[in-house]
């Protein structure tokens, strides 16, 4: 063991490991309303709490006591009705187990895969300072141009379980009217949505965009994926009570839909007769060619993603003889069946190991031990096969740069 990996406490006789922990950005109060995960370090598939990645959309609220919390369900509903946390948990419950991935996690290899940019974005920053990554204001540039300052790496993701009340149960005991078409679920978060996001997009000031001011973050499902038996709401995380920063009292999961379809700070849901026009999924969150696209569509389930996570560009050089090559992959339409490795460029493939796991929303560790003999500069490149057919990539380059899936190589030089 390396003495570095040690913290220098004995924990039940053995000297203690060290620990996963978040990279945090904290706001002008000291506040963290925005972490991100080491994945790249993690050892098994659930991401500790310590180090799940937080993200807040439109401004991280004030705690409320799971006392004082209630949840109201209204709108096209035989019965509206008002909730406590006990009362939620009195419905059966559910866990499940899934990735939570940010729709814009590794938006940066987008344009590199695209040969818009010749720098590769590097995935190991993971120890990166994070309180210089921030939005600068309009009419402000950043060394590429844009007014946006983003972090390369990996790390707007993380790997849970929760358990809950399934949404479908709720909606089951208000009853449901013919006319239900939306889910619209509301957080007691409220903030001004930054619209400079939208300009970076579009990659011109010379538009108009939309500026709905002072909201709550919303979001509305559609029926289909509302009723699903794995959409639920939330009140535990790994095993403990859900934590505010993760959307205490309540959030919703939706699995296998990127996170800010996963509503934190519940407050109400209502029922529509129609698809609210929420902001977060018709201005924001949407894909299309341009900021003009007549056809931009609000994103829904992930692409088929597989990463390696060792090695990265940056463990280069490695000695020759045997090295185990690993990783995780993942998909928004279920479990991974398959992880092919390549190192022709992608002229052939050979099969991985992939690890067993009963969670199909959930990451798979897959390995490769890979014998190099001969010293020279080598292109490793994974890719994931899901249980919906579909094979990595599956998301093609979008203006906004959400849900990317991409083939990102590893560049790894071999030494004697």
């Amino acid at each position: 063991m390396i003495e570095d990996d040690l913290e220098g406490e004995f924990i039940l006789g053995w000297p203690d490991r060290k620990r996963l922990g978040h990279m945090t950005s904290p706001d002008a109060e000291g506040r963290i309303v925005y972490a991100r995960s080491p994945i790249l370090e993690q050892e098994g598939l659930i991401t500790p709490i310590d180090a799940f990645f937080i993200n807040a959309q439109v401004q991280m609220p004030e705690p409320v006591h799971p006392d004082d919390w209630t949840l109201k369900i209204s709108g096209e509903v035989d019965q509206s009705i008002t909730l406590t946390l006990d009362d939620l948990k009195k419905f059966p419950a559910r866990t499940v187990r899934a990735v939570t991935e940010c729709a814009g996690n590794d938006a940066a290899f987008f344009d590199y895969l695209e040969n818009r940019t010749n720098k590769k974005p590097d995935m190991q920053r993971s120890n990166a300072d994070m309180s210089d990554y921030v939005l600068k204001g309009k009419g402000s540039k950043d060394e590429d141009g844009d007014g946006l300052i983003q972090p390369d790496s990996t790390n707007a993701v993380s790997g849970g379980e929760w358990t809950g009340t399934p949404l479908s149960e709720i909606l089951s005991r208000v009853g449901l009217k013919d006319t239900a078409v939306s889910v619209r679920l509301v957080g007691f978060d409220v903030g001004t949505p930054n619209v400079q996001k939208l300009y970076n997009a579009a990659q011109t000031y010379d538009v108009e965009v939309a500026e709905p001011g002072n909201i709550h973050y919303d979001k509305a499902l559609p029926m289909e994926k509302a009723l699903h038996e794995d959409t639920i709401i939330a009140w535990a995380h790994n095993g403990d009570a859900l934590r505010h920063v993760h959307g205490a009292p309540a959030r919703c999961i939706v699995p296998g839909w990127s996170g800010n379809w996963w509503v934190k700070w519940l407050e109400r849901i209502e029922v529509h007769d129609h698809m609210v026009p929420c902001y977060h999924q018709t201005e924001y969150f949407v894909f299309g060619k341009s900021h003009d696209d007549p056809d931009k569509t609000m994103l829904t389930a992930l692409g088929c993603k597989s990463i390696i996570t060792w090695p990265r560009d940056n463990d280069s050089p490695l000695k020759v003889g045997e090295h185990l090559i690993r990783g995780l992959a993942w998909s928004g339409e279920g479990a991974i069946t398959r992880v092919e490795i390549s190192f022709d460029n992608g002229q052939t493939w050979e099969d991985a190991h992939v690890e067993y796991s009963p969670d199909r929303w959930l990451w798979k560790r897959w390995s490769y031990l890979w014998n190099v003999e001969k010293p020279g500069n080598y292109s490793i490149m994974a890719r994931a096969h899901d249980e919906a057919g579909r094979i990595q990539s599956t998301t093609g380059w979008n203006f906004q740069l959400k849900h990317f899936d991409g083939i990102v190589p590893s560049d790894i030089e071999v030494v004697e």
